[in-house]
């Protein structure tokens, strides 16, 4: 009888604990359904706004809908501390409307957002509005991260993000959002964003490993010179490793398979990863043995004439070559991520401040 009456007062317990919990959550509404007209200069945009906005064509096209249409759908505001209002949704549309000259614009301004209610709100609503798959790759990855670390940081507000889609719909009457033109078990995190991207967890994934690369390697996996997979490994390499792989494709308009990014990435691990090493990876030579002697080759004169008097003889050359190659690998210790033209200037302006 007594293990009843404890199970029963621990039901009580967690109902009370569950009902103080959701009153803790605030309530995001809609002033019902009220919109107001604010000045666009007003506006400011969100802060490191991952959505790239529209020009063009695009842009051009989204103008004339709204000069001949008007906004359908208003822009989704936030009101700071300090009474000024940031844009989550409509980036695209306030500018538009300043380029045909209007000087207001209706919004719908919520109030008493989290910094992170306000990130979730602006990923979704703008994600919402475009598809997510016709951005480039670094783009999806800096999206899904973002994502991904706000649900991980207060989990998802479904309900916020239901009721903004629902009263953007009565506002816009089923429209586009941009033109007049009518239109059970608990997962994981990245399970989560990847259901609602319509995208696999793996793909998750290795795309925020992408999100974490430097900018000049981002680039490269945009232009497919490097595939998203050996991305992955590069994300792996400390920033001044991936700086020098990134110079070294730039230099020689390398393209990185999987295969070779492993191979830098064991590189990376064994503390050897260098320029000497990295191109060896890049050229095939890595791991290989080398059976076959170097062979001879001759100096044109038209080079040798710039440096040497025909009158000075074949030994003395050879003499200088075998020694300037001497000083010039010892040279290239100090500057290991650096190219051959790189090094030379370097040492130039070394001798011309010792002047």
């Amino acid at each position: 009888m007594q293990i009843k009456k404890d199970y029963t007062k621990m039901i009580e317990q967690f109902e009370k604990m569950e009902k103080e919990k959701q009153a803790a959550i605030p309530t995001i509404s809609f002033d019902n359904n009220k919109i107001v007209h604010l000045p666009v200069d007003l506006l400011k945009p969100f802060p490191n706004h991952p959505f790239e906005l529209y020009s063009g064509e695009r842009f051009e096209d989204l103008a004339d809908s709204i000069k001949a249409c008007g906004m359908i759908t208003p822009l989704l505001i936030r009101m700071l501390d300090d009474n000024t209002y940031q844009i989550l949704a409509g980036h695209n549309r306030n500018n538009a409307a300043k380029a045909i000259g209007l000087e207001t614009v209706p919004c719908i301004v919520l109030t008493d957002l989290t910094d992170d209610d306000a990130l979730m709100i602006m990923l979704d609503s703008n994600t919402n509005q475009r598809s997510i798959s016709e951005m480039s790759i670094s783009q999806q990855a800096h999206i899904y991260a973002l994502d991904v670390a706000v649900n991980k940081r207060q989990g998802k507000r479904s309900d916020l993000i239901k009721n903004i889609e629902q009263n953007l719909k009565i506002f816009s009457n089923g429209a586009d959002l941009e033109t007049c033109t009518p239109v059970g078990n608990k997962l994981k995190t990245v399970e989560i964003v990847g259901d609602k991207y319509g995208v696999s967890k793996n793909t998750i994934a290795r795309l925020i490993r992408i999100d974490t690369l430097l900018p000049q390697l981002k680039k490269f996996i945009d232009n497919k010179q490097i595939p998203v997979r050996a991305g992955v490994e590069m994300s792996y390499l400390s920033s001044f490793e991936q700086e020098l792989i990134a110079k070294i494709i730039d230099e020689y308009s390398y393209h990185l398979d999987e295969h070779k990014a492993q191979q830098l990435r064991e590189l990376s691990k064994a503390h050897k990863l260098d320029r000497i090493n990295a191109v060896e990876v890049f050229e095939g030579r890595y791991g290989k043995s080398v059976t076959q002697k170097l062979k001879s080759f001759t100096i044109k004169p038209k080079f040798l004439s710039k440096y040497y008097p025909p009158t000075v003889s074949q030994d003395v050359i050879a003499s200088d070559v075998e020694a300037s190659m001497d000083v010039w690998q010892e040279i290239k210790t100090f500057y290991p991520d650096k190219s051959v033209y790189d090094i030379k200037n370097n040492i130039i302006n070394l001798l011309n401040n010792q002047k």
